[in-house]
């Protein structure tokens, strides 16, 4: 009888603790927000935005593109892109509206700092909360600059 219990005891003991694993698992997600100015060389970082795009529940390790693929998935968002098998996605349009890039015009990515990341949606790896803003900009009036990866880290 005493043993019985003591078995039915710990089952129970490892159905919490499973339980609670599945919950800590669960709660490693992230959610961002896509913002897009759609105005050509617009100078600001701030509203109105031209589209205000929720992604939800994220892997917690998921790259930008990996959101931008779950809004276009929910209906939320388009987006056209070529792959560079080096550097990954060059995204190319944003909710039909194509970069020209014989007039020197690409998506810039700016971070949820207000800088731009300096790093493609293949490579970006956005923070829990961050707000990541597309603006349509051309290459003479904002280059396109490296930037310290240290602008990314969340600690």
């Amino acid at each position: 009888w005493y043993q019985r219990r003591v078995r039915e005891s710990n089952l129970r003991m490892i159905r919490f603790c499973a339980g609670l694993l599945i919950l800590a698992v669960l709660a490693r997600s992230k959610d961002i927000t896509i913002l897009v100015i759609s105005d050509l060389n617009a100078g600001r970082k701030g509203p109105p935005y031209n589209a205000t795009v929720p992604v939800s529940n994220l892997a917690d390790q998921a790259k930008l593109i990996d959101a931008m693929d779950k809004a276009q998935v929910e209906g939320l968002f388009t987006f056209e892109k070529t792959m560079h098998p080096q550097w990954g996605a060059f995204i190319t349009t944003i909710n039909n509206l194509k970069a020209d890039q014989l007039l020197k015009q690409y998506w810039q990515i700016m971070g949820g700092n207000g800088k731009p990341t300096g790093l493609g949606a293949s490579s970006y790896n956005p923070y829990h909360g961050e707000k990541i803003l597309f603006r349509l900009v051309t290459w003479d009036l904002y280059p396109c600059q490296p930037t310290d990866e240290t602008d990314n880290v969340v600690e």
